[in-house]
Protein backbone atom coordinates (compact mmCIF):
# COMPACT_ATOMS: atom_id res chain seq x y z
CA UNK A 1 0.00 0.00 0.00
CA UNK A 2 2.87 2.38 0.45
CA UNK A 3 3.41 2.51 -2.96
CA UNK A 4 0.00 3.60 -4.06
CA UNK A 5 -0.11 7.77 -3.54
CA UNK A 6 3.45 7.47 -5.36
CA UNK A 7 1.82 5.40 -8.33
CA UNK A 8 -1.38 7.78 -7.95
CA UNK A 9 1.31 10.64 -8.00
CA UNK A 10 3.38 9.33 -10.89
CA UNK A 11 0.18 8.62 -13.21
CA UNK A 12 -1.24 12.10 -12.72
CA UNK A 13 2.12 13.30 -13.76
CA UNK A 14 2.29 11.20 -16.66
CA UNK A 15 -1.50 11.80 -17.90
CA UNK A 16 -0.86 15.56 -17.49
CA UNK A 17 2.33 15.65 -19.41
CA UNK A 18 0.62 14.15 -22.08
CA UNK A 19 -2.30 15.97 -22.62
CA UNK A 20 -0.04 19.18 -22.52
CA UNK A 21 2.14 17.44 -25.17
CA UNK A 22 -1.20 17.16 -27.54
CA UNK A 23 -2.08 20.37 -26.57
CA UNK A 24 1.63 22.33 -27.41
CA UNK A 25 1.34 19.45 -30.52
CA UNK A 26 -1.72 20.66 -32.28
CA UNK A 27 -0.38 24.45 -31.89
CA UNK A 28 2.67 23.49 -33.57
CA UNK A 29 0.84 21.43 -36.29
CA UNK A 30 -2.05 23.75 -37.20
CA UNK A 31 0.87 26.96 -37.10
CA UNK A 32 -1.02 29.35 -39.49
CA UNK A 33 2.51 30.13 -41.01
CA UNK A 34 4.06 27.37 -41.33
CA UNK A 35 0.95 25.46 -43.37
CA UNK A 36 0.89 28.12 -45.77
CA UNK A 37 4.14 28.11 -46.00
CA UNK A 38 4.19 24.48 -46.71
CA UNK A 39 1.32 24.69 -49.17
CA UNK A 40 3.48 27.95 -51.07
CA UNK A 41 6.44 25.22 -51.46
CA UNK A 42 4.15 22.54 -52.43
CA UNK A 43 2.98 24.57 -55.00
CA UNK A 44 6.25 25.78 -56.82
CA UNK A 45 7.87 23.94 -59.63
CA UNK A 46 9.86 21.62 -57.72
CA UNK A 47 7.59 21.55 -54.69
CA UNK A 48 7.33 17.35 -54.89
CA UNK A 49 10.81 17.44 -53.21
CA UNK A 50 11.19 20.69 -52.09
CA UNK A 51 8.26 20.24 -49.44
CA UNK A 52 9.80 17.01 -47.61
CA UNK A 53 13.22 19.26 -47.21
CA UNK A 54 10.64 21.98 -45.86
CA UNK A 55 9.48 19.76 -43.54
CA UNK A 56 12.40 18.10 -42.32
CA UNK A 57 13.75 21.94 -41.12
CA UNK A 58 10.94 22.52 -39.14
CA UNK A 59 11.19 18.77 -37.61
CA UNK A 60 15.01 19.86 -36.70
CA UNK A 61 13.49 23.10 -34.54
CA UNK A 62 11.47 20.46 -32.84
CA UNK A 63 13.73 17.61 -32.38
CA UNK A 64 16.44 20.55 -31.17
CA UNK A 65 14.00 22.57 -29.16
CA UNK A 66 11.75 19.63 -27.29
CA UNK A 67 13.86 16.61 -27.20
CA UNK A 68 17.42 17.71 -26.54
CA UNK A 69 16.84 20.71 -24.78
CA UNK A 70 13.62 18.46 -22.65
CA UNK A 71 15.78 15.35 -21.77
CA UNK A 72 18.63 17.97 -20.89
CA UNK A 73 16.67 19.94 -18.38
CA UNK A 74 14.06 17.25 -18.25
CA UNK A 75 12.29 16.97 -14.72
CA UNK A 76 14.64 19.18 -13.00
CA UNK A 77 12.46 22.15 -12.06
CA UNK A 78 10.08 21.02 -9.57
CA UNK A 79 6.35 21.85 -10.34
CA UNK A 80 5.12 23.19 -7.10
CA UNK A 81 7.86 25.44 -7.03
CA UNK A 82 7.80 28.79 -7.81
CA UNK A 83 9.60 28.84 -11.12
CA UNK A 84 7.70 25.71 -11.68
CA UNK A 85 4.32 27.64 -11.11
CA UNK A 86 6.04 30.26 -13.55
CA UNK A 87 6.44 27.74 -16.47
CA UNK A 88 2.80 26.78 -15.94
CA UNK A 89 2.41 30.48 -15.95
CA UNK A 90 3.69 31.11 -18.97
CA UNK A 91 1.77 28.57 -21.00
CA UNK A 92 -1.29 30.03 -19.64
CA UNK A 93 0.28 33.72 -20.94
CA UNK A 94 0.84 32.35 -23.85
CA UNK A 95 -2.69 30.86 -24.44
CA UNK A 96 -4.40 33.84 -23.41
CA UNK A 97 -1.89 35.57 -25.93
CA UNK A 98 -3.43 33.24 -28.73
CA UNK A 99 -7.12 33.79 -27.33
CA UNK A 100 -6.30 38.01 -27.86
CA UNK A 101 -4.91 37.20 -31.36
CA UNK A 102 -7.90 35.33 -32.59
CA UNK A 103 -9.99 38.18 -31.13
CA UNK A 104 -7.86 40.50 -33.20
CA UNK A 105 -7.60 38.85 -36.79
CA UNK A 106 -11.60 38.86 -36.27
CA UNK A 107 -11.55 42.79 -36.87
CA UNK A 108 -11.79 44.02 -40.36
CA UNK A 109 -7.95 45.45 -41.64
CA UNK A 110 -8.21 49.62 -41.99
CA UNK A 111 -6.65 48.90 -45.42
CA UNK A 112 -6.85 45.84 -48.39
CA UNK A 113 -4.45 43.20 -46.86
CA UNK A 114 -2.19 42.16 -50.25
CA UNK A 115 -2.95 39.05 -52.21
CA UNK A 116 0.32 37.28 -51.14
CA UNK A 117 2.48 38.78 -48.06
CA UNK A 118 6.07 39.70 -49.00
CA UNK A 119 7.64 37.11 -46.49
CA UNK A 120 5.89 34.34 -48.65
CA UNK A 121 7.31 35.72 -52.07
CA UNK A 122 10.14 33.23 -52.38
CA UNK A 123 8.55 30.43 -51.48
CA UNK A 124 7.18 29.02 -54.96
CA UNK A 125 10.44 27.70 -56.40
CA UNK A 126 13.11 27.23 -53.61
CA UNK A 127 15.72 24.94 -54.29
CA UNK A 128 16.52 21.76 -51.04
CA UNK A 129 18.62 23.82 -49.20
CA UNK A 130 16.13 26.85 -49.47
CA UNK A 131 13.43 24.70 -48.29
CA UNK A 132 15.23 23.54 -45.19
CA UNK A 133 16.27 26.84 -44.03
CA UNK A 134 12.78 28.23 -44.75
CA UNK A 135 10.90 24.99 -42.79
CA UNK A 136 13.58 26.45 -40.04
CA UNK A 137 12.76 29.95 -40.30
CA UNK A 138 9.14 29.74 -40.18
CA UNK A 139 8.61 26.67 -38.04
CA UNK A 140 6.42 26.89 -35.02
CA UNK A 141 8.75 27.79 -32.12
CA UNK A 142 6.39 28.55 -29.36
CA UNK A 143 4.44 25.33 -29.12
CA UNK A 144 7.69 23.96 -28.97
CA UNK A 145 8.70 25.91 -26.15
CA UNK A 146 6.15 25.25 -24.41
CA UNK A 147 6.46 21.58 -24.56
CA UNK A 148 10.62 22.24 -23.36
CA UNK A 149 9.42 23.52 -20.35
CA UNK A 150 6.21 21.05 -20.38
CA UNK A 151 9.42 18.43 -19.83
CA UNK A 152 10.84 20.45 -17.65
CA UNK A 153 8.49 20.58 -14.81
CA UNK A 154 7.48 16.73 -15.55
CA UNK A 155 8.99 14.17 -13.30
CA UNK A 156 8.67 11.10 -15.34
CA UNK A 157 11.47 8.28 -16.09
CA UNK A 158 13.36 9.41 -19.22
CA UNK A 159 11.50 6.69 -21.43
CA UNK A 160 8.42 8.60 -20.51
CA UNK A 161 10.49 11.81 -21.51
CA UNK A 162 11.15 10.42 -25.19
CA UNK A 163 7.56 9.08 -25.49
CA UNK A 164 6.03 12.38 -24.52
CA UNK A 165 8.14 13.84 -27.38
CA UNK A 166 7.26 11.30 -29.97
CA UNK A 167 3.21 11.98 -28.86
CA UNK A 168 4.44 15.81 -29.91
CA UNK A 169 5.71 15.22 -32.88
CA UNK A 170 2.77 13.09 -33.89
CA UNK A 171 0.78 16.07 -33.85
CA UNK A 172 3.68 18.79 -34.63
CA UNK A 173 5.17 17.14 -37.40
CA UNK A 174 2.02 14.34 -38.12
CA UNK A 175 -0.58 17.11 -39.23
CA UNK A 176 1.33 18.71 -42.10
CA UNK A 177 3.34 15.53 -43.61
CA UNK A 178 -0.53 14.09 -43.61
CA UNK A 179 -1.36 17.01 -45.76
CA UNK A 180 1.28 16.74 -48.02
CA UNK A 181 0.91 13.04 -48.77
CA UNK A 182 -3.04 13.86 -49.28
CA UNK A 183 -2.10 15.97 -51.60
CA UNK A 184 0.71 14.88 -53.23
CA UNK A 185 -0.92 11.08 -53.70
CA UNK A 186 -3.97 12.84 -55.09
CA UNK A 187 -3.93 14.11 -58.72
CA UNK A 188 -7.26 15.97 -58.35
CA UNK A 189 -5.54 17.71 -55.44
CA UNK A 190 -2.67 18.55 -56.77
CA UNK A 191 -4.12 20.07 -59.44
CA UNK A 192 -6.74 22.76 -57.35
CA UNK A 193 -3.89 22.96 -54.90
CA UNK A 194 -3.82 27.00 -56.70
CA UNK A 195 -7.01 27.04 -56.52
CA UNK A 196 -6.92 25.95 -52.48
CA UNK A 197 -4.33 28.18 -52.20
CA UNK A 198 -5.94 31.89 -53.39
CA UNK A 199 -8.99 30.75 -50.65
CA UNK A 200 -6.47 30.30 -48.15
CA UNK A 201 -5.06 33.44 -48.74
CA UNK A 202 -8.62 34.96 -49.08
CA UNK A 203 -9.99 33.88 -46.11
CA UNK A 204 -6.34 33.83 -44.19
CA UNK A 205 -7.79 35.99 -40.75
CA UNK A 206 -10.55 34.10 -40.37
CA UNK A 207 -8.71 30.71 -40.58
CA UNK A 208 -6.29 32.30 -38.62
CA UNK A 209 -8.17 33.43 -36.17
CA UNK A 210 -10.13 30.21 -35.52
CA UNK A 211 -6.95 28.31 -34.89
CA UNK A 212 -5.63 30.95 -32.78
CA UNK A 213 -8.97 30.81 -30.33
CA UNK A 214 -8.75 27.43 -30.18
CA UNK A 215 -5.34 26.45 -29.52
CA UNK A 216 -4.95 29.51 -27.29
CA UNK A 217 -8.03 28.41 -25.08
CA UNK A 218 -6.85 24.67 -25.02
CA UNK A 219 -3.68 25.96 -24.10
CA UNK A 220 -4.71 28.12 -21.33
CA UNK A 221 -7.13 25.73 -19.68
CA UNK A 222 -4.81 23.06 -19.75
CA UNK A 223 -2.41 25.49 -17.84
CA UNK A 224 -5.01 26.18 -15.22
CA UNK A 225 -5.83 22.59 -14.83
CA UNK A 226 -1.93 21.92 -13.79
CA UNK A 227 -1.96 25.07 -11.56
CA UNK A 228 -5.02 23.34 -10.01
CA UNK A 229 -3.57 20.15 -9.50
CA UNK A 230 -0.75 21.06 -8.16
CA UNK A 231 -1.81 24.32 -6.03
Amino acid sequence: MRGGPARTCQAHAVSDLAHTMVVCGLISGTQPFTLLGMFLVLAGDRGSRAVWWYLFGAFSVQFVIVLALGLLVGGTVDEGSTPGRSLVGLRIAAGLALVVLGLWLRRRPATEPPAMPKVFDRLNDLSAGGAFVAGIAIADYQGSMLAAAALATADVARSTQVGAWVLYALFATGIPVAATVAVIRSARAKGDLQRALDWVMRNRRALGSWICLVGGLALAADGLVTLATTG
